[in-house]
């Protein structure tokens, strides 16, 4: 509510006096109100009361030689004669209670679908189905004829404190919302009618569907898919997965891979396009993939890119994506006002030859020493050449890696073989400890371009990455209590075997 005064204020004292009196006067607002250094937003429209109604400002100061002047006098509105403020018609219609509520509890269908008038829809998936329920006239539903705020519909009140609004999340949804602090409340037409109804969201889905007169009609192929996606899910939770594929078993569940991909299995599986394509096609912005791995953006951008790299998903240029999907992502779009479409993916279909090579895939991932910090287009470049650099980060098709980080791979690449040809062998801290830099966060540079290159050295200079036992540390004279991996030569640990060197004192590792 907007207070009009008779005159500037150009004290803070003045204006802390008159909204301290204000606030007795009306306990049910915001105390925040009373900072007179903040600025308040109220909404988008304006429902005059009395608009050439004015507080005379000495009225409301204390009468005080200290002060600044004026009367003492009780809180009044002025003109002081209206004890009650006359309602316009406007004002009265802000009162106005939900003339539907009574049919809906009642699901009274055949009268409901008079007054709200209800077409036929065939939709083809549950999405589909929420969706367009999301998007239907919330005022319509329960009755509601002007744009104002109403008495709410879940609590008695004598002012409304009601209102419903458009999702700002551009997707068309429509929110009822109570704004009193006795009863808040915040749901879609879902959330509301399995409230006015005190039924489970089985029954809510039932009964807007025949009121809206919704069909789900799912096509052959999209029954053929979700069967197809079942079994894939089954082998991700099969207790054989780990001796089927020991490699993909190994990488995928040690960083947490094989929950993501059953999580993006259910995904697609609930999103599937109603056309005939025989493909798994799905086109969620990085947002909800997000959300739905529980992860940030930044996090779940790398996997995205760990799994195209896998080959277990592929992003689609225009032109592969089907025409009938292509369409909808243009009218999602312009709905919801932005600037690109969402990436098109196909998630690649379950095979046992498929999975064979998935695996072989994974045993090269684990030789190498990779790491989640490798999926980056340097570090596929590095580890396993441009043209998959390409294919996983189509983006930075050809892209021309930092002279910094080329310079610390090559200390990286010349501090690696100097400490294995004066020890035979070396461990990824010693070269880190011996690539010196002088910046702020080169530890953490030097740590990420070592997963970044580390591949490329081993291929390069033919070496290899092995964890010690028992045996190897005696003839290493190595110390400490783990067994960690070392680098070494590939013909190094043979000749050791034979010929113990005698000078490895002072050249430790541990786990």
């Amino acid at each position: 509510m907007v207070f009009i005064l008779d005159r500037i204020l150009d004290k803070i004292e003045e204006f802390d006096c008159i909204v301290d009196k204000l606030l007795s006067k009306y306990p049910q607002a915001d105390k925040h109100c009373k900072d007179g250094t903040r600025l308040f937003f109220g909404g988008k429209e304006i429902i005059e009361l009395n608009f050439n109604n004015r507080l005379k400002v000495n009225d409301y100061l204390k009468k005080n030689p200290n002060d600044f002047g004026g009367t003492k006098k009780n809180l009044v509105i002025y003109p002081a004669k209206n004890t009650k403020q006359i309602q316009t018609d406007e004002h009265k219609q802000g009162k106005e209670t939900a003339d539907n509520i009574e049919l809906i509890q009642q699901r009274n269908i055949k009268e409901l679908r008079k007054k709200i008038r209800t077409k036929p829809k065939i939709v083809y998936s549950n999405f589909e189905l929420f969706d367009y329920l999301k998007q239907q006239d919330l005022r319509a539903y329960i009755g509601i004829q002007h744009k104002r705020n109403f008495l709410d519909i879940f609590h008695e009140e004598t002012e409304p404190s009601a209102s419903i609004f458009e999702s700002n999340k551009n997707n068309g949804h429509q929110l009822y919302k109570c704004f009193s602090t006795s009863n808040p409340f915040d749901g879609t037409i879902i959330q509301v009618t399995e409230r006015l109804l005190k039924c489970s969201i089985l029954e809510v889905k039932a009964f807007l569907m025949e009121l809206y007169q919704v069909e789900i009609k799912e096509s052959e192929q999209q029954k053929e898919l979700k069967e197809v996606i079942d079994i894939y899910k089954e082998l991700l939770q099969s207790d054989d997965l780990e001796e089927l594929y020991p490699n993909f078993y190994k990488v995928f569940n040690r960083y947490g891979y094989l929950q993501d991909l059953y999580i993006l299995l259910d995904l697609v599986k609930e999103y599937l396009p109603s056309g005939k394509d025989p493909r798994l096609l799905f086109f969620h912005s990085l947002e909800t993939i997000s959300k739905k791995f529980n992860k940030s953006k930044s996090v779940t951008h790398t996997r995205m890119n760990f799994l195209t790299f896998f080959n277990l998903i592929s992003k689609l240029n225009f032109d592969e994506i089907p025409k009938e999907l292509f369409e909808y992502q243009l009218k999602s779009k312009k709905r919801k006002g932005h600037k690109y479409l969402n990436s098109t993916y196909e998630l690649n279909i379950y095979s046992y030859q498929f999975f064979n090579r998935l695996d072989d895939m994974c045993a090269l991932w684990i030789e190498k020493g990779c790491t989640t910090k490798t999926v980056n287009y340097e570090g596929i470049l590095r580890n396993f050449g441009r043209e998959e650099a390409d294919r996983v980060f189509p983006q930075d098709k050809g892209k021309i890696i930092p002279s910094l980080n080329k310079e610390v791979v090559h200390r990286i690449h010349k501090t690696t073989l100097e400490l294995i040809e004066t020890y035979g062998w070396t461990t990824e801290q010693e070269v880190l400890d011996n690539v010196k830099l002088y910046f702020k966060g080169q530890q953490e540079f030097k740590q990420k371009q070592f997963k970044i290159c580390f591949g490329e050295l081993l291929d390069g200079y033919d070496l290899e990455r092995i964890r010690l036992n028992k045996e190897l540390k005696e003839k290493l004279e190595i110390e400490g209590k783990g067994y960690g991996f070392i680098i070494k030569r590939r013909e190094y640990i043979e000749e050791i075997m034979i010929d113990t060197p005698e000078s490895y004192e002072n050249h430790e590792i541990f786990d």
